[in-house]
């Protein structure tokens, strides 16, 4: 215990003086004539003890004064003692809940050991002190808001979970600050390992910010890039591996394609150095995994990758007309697709067999001719078969589309713009998917085996090939057009991203990769995914459609995860701390122990009168 005005004590040397003085000095008596003495014995003792200075005699009043005197000289002296905890009235907790925040360099994690200085904290409060919880993931949420019920915050501090994806450590902050940045004498207290990139834009008001920094060890190699594109017959994919850590790690970097494991090798990655792994694969495989197992690393969320894919042989397209630059860009996106341009048919395909060399021929604009390919395009183009023309039609207005239709699924044509099409009449055996007002605009067909696809514009002539649904249909049309109904897109995130889908439905079935079921409602048929904080494979349901896709870390300010000592805030910087000393004063139970005192000193004194 320290006091902030120690002198103040010296002051009980006079006052204890002056009530002992008090007790020593001589009783003075008027004397009364009575008519007997016997009546009043007590008085006629103290009158033989009475003399002019008293002997000190021992009395519970006089102890009592003394030790009152006492209290209330150490409330003026103003005791304070040290401890951990927060000052204040009003304090907001912002936790981190990022994919570092999963390291085990501190037992089992660090994100459990920023709830336990949280809890530590909270346990310091005054019941009439009111705090918050702010959880900082991808979408930072308020879990528990500003209030004394202390209770409620412990029990949503209990239930939280660190994420697999990084955190907006900013907008949790701006959301902290709004709630307390007015209040004097409020805090923010920001509970991280501060893997996480500069703040700019914030400033904490009146408020005071606090940084505690959890973790010790840097510990980490992971995954930080993976890309895979198809090569003929050969899936290949490129992978990067980075040493965050100040010293050489060793370990095992294993390929599992389909579930099984096709290749393992050991590595000693250089400290802080990049190692790029090429690999490849057949094209059939759907899944492959990349896993990284070292003993001394200390975080698993970028330990593993993986990828899905289509898993089918590459169906080869011609492309038949003068060139059309965002057709090609959209066919070479696709890494089942090879592509070969012409200006016409050549020989060796024209005919009506079925043993041509390509699975798709496009006439782009161009007259088109029988073909031994197993599906056919028009587009801008007509073969008086499937579709016939009528004439053409100025700025057609698009009035309908069929969702369902699989080569319309995530497409939307509703804004689509188009300067100019073609007015056409249907064959009897074909279906019209998008309509104008006067004429059909997209239509499909199934006719002596084979399958027909017409586009009723020239591509350069509307805004579609600019819009972000047209590399999809491109990628549609390619898989009803091979006729197998098994070819599922699959795709890869990173963690955290929101995906965007049309769907056929306006309900669906996410599964997660822990195995649970989320049942989404959908908007207009629009699908907003923000559920993609963990790792994993999810799988996609929505009436027919069934696509799965892969969510990964490759996040290097995650992987980074060396615990930063100060941090940059809306240029300010913060050193971290990892506890809170603070000063308590107790004057206040100086004076309340005194007032109890003078009490008990009361009751003495009338027990005794």
């Amino acid at each position: 215990m320290l006091f902030q005005v120690p002198l103040a004590l010296l002051w009980f040397v006079p006052v204890a003086a002056f009530i002992i003085v008090l007790y020593l000095l001589k009783i003075r008596r008027r004397e009364v004539r009575v008519p007997a003495v016997f009546l009043f014995p007590r008085i006629t003792t103290d009158v033989r003890a009475n003399a002019l200075w008293q002997r000190l005699r021992f009395n519970w009043l006089m102890v009592l004064q003394l030790l009152a005197a006492l209290l209330l000289l150490m409330a003026l002296a103003r005791p304070m003692v040290r401890g951990e905890g927060l000052l204040g009235k009003t304090v907001v907790f912002v936790l981190d809940a990022s994919a570092s925040m999963k390291a085990t360099d501190v037992k089992p994690n660090r994100f459990a050991e920023a709830k336990r200085r949280i809890l530590r904290h909270l346990n310091g409060l005054r019941a009439s002190d009111q705090a918050a919880l702010i959880v900082a993931t991808g979408e930072p949420r308020i879990v528990a808001p500003l209030s004394d019920n202390h209770q409620r915050l412990r029990q949503a501090l209990d239930a939280l979970q660190p994420t697999d994806a990084p955190s907006d450590i900013g907008a949790a902050l701006r959301l902290a600050a709004a709630l307390v940045s007015q209040r004097q004498g409020a805090q923010i207290v920001l509970v991280s390992d501060g893997a996480f990139s500069e703040v700019t834009d914030f400033s904490p008001g009146k408020a005071k910010l606090t940084y505690e920094a959890v973790g010790g060890s840097d510990r980490n190699a992971g995954f930080v890039t993976l890309d895979a594109q198809r090569q003929g017959n050969r899936l290949m994919l490129f992978a990067v591996l980075r040493n965050f850590s100040r010293q050489p790690m060793r370990g095992t970097f294993s390929v599992f394609a389909d579930g099984r494991l096709v290749g393992a090798k050991e590595l000693t990655l250089p400290a802080g150095k990049l190692h790029g792994e090429t690999l490849l694969l057949p094209s059939s495989v759907r899944r492959v995994a990349l896993k990284w197992e070292c003993p001394d690393d200390v975080l698993p969320s970028d330990d593993e990758v993986q990828w899905v894919g289509s898993g089918r042989q590459p169906v080869r397209v011609l492309l038949v007309g003068s060139g059309n630059f965002f057709l090609e860009r959209a066919l070479a996106l696709e890494p089942e697709c090879v592509v070969d341009k012409a200006p016409q048919v050549p020989e060796t395909e024209k005919g009506d067999g079925a043993d041509g060399r390509y699975e798709v021929v496009i006439f782009d604009g161009t007259k088109p001719e029988p073909v031994k390919a197993k599906a056919i395009w028009l587009i801008g183009t007509t073969d008086e078969t499937f579709v016939r023309r009528m004439g053409t039609m100025k700025v057609p207005t698009i009035v309908a589309w069929e969702r369902e239709h699989p080569i319309l699924r995530f497409v939307d044509w509703g804004a689509v713009l188009i300067d100019t099409a073609l007015k056409v009449r249907l064959a009897d055996w074909a279906q019209s998917v998008v309509d104008a007002k006067e004429t059909p605009l997209v239509a499909v067909g199934e006719h002596k085996g084979k399958r027909w696809l017409f586009v009723g514009f020239n591509l350069l002539n509307s805004d579609f090939p600019l819009r972000v649904g047209f590399p999809i249909f491109v990628a549609n049309a390619l898989r009803w057009s091979v006729g197998n109904a098994r070819w599922e897109q699959g795709f890869t995130l990173k963690a955290g991203s929101v995906v965007s889908l049309v769907l056929p439905t306006t309900s669906a079935t996410l599964r997660h990769p822990d195995g649970k079921t989320e049942r989404l409602t959908v908007t207009e048929r629009q699908l907003v995914l923000r559920t993609t904080e963990h790792i994993g494979i999810y799988e996609l349901r929505a009436g027919n459609l069934r696509t799965e896709f892969a969510v990964n870390l490759l996040n290097a300010d995650e992987s980074d995860i060396a615990p930063k000592r100060s941090i940059r805030l809306g240029g300010k910087v913060y050193a971290g701390t990892t506890q809170q000393i603070t000063w308590r004063e107790l004057w206040w139970l100086a004076v309340l122990a005194a007032l109890l005192i003078l009490a008990v000193e009361w009751l003495v004194y009338v027990k005794q009168s």
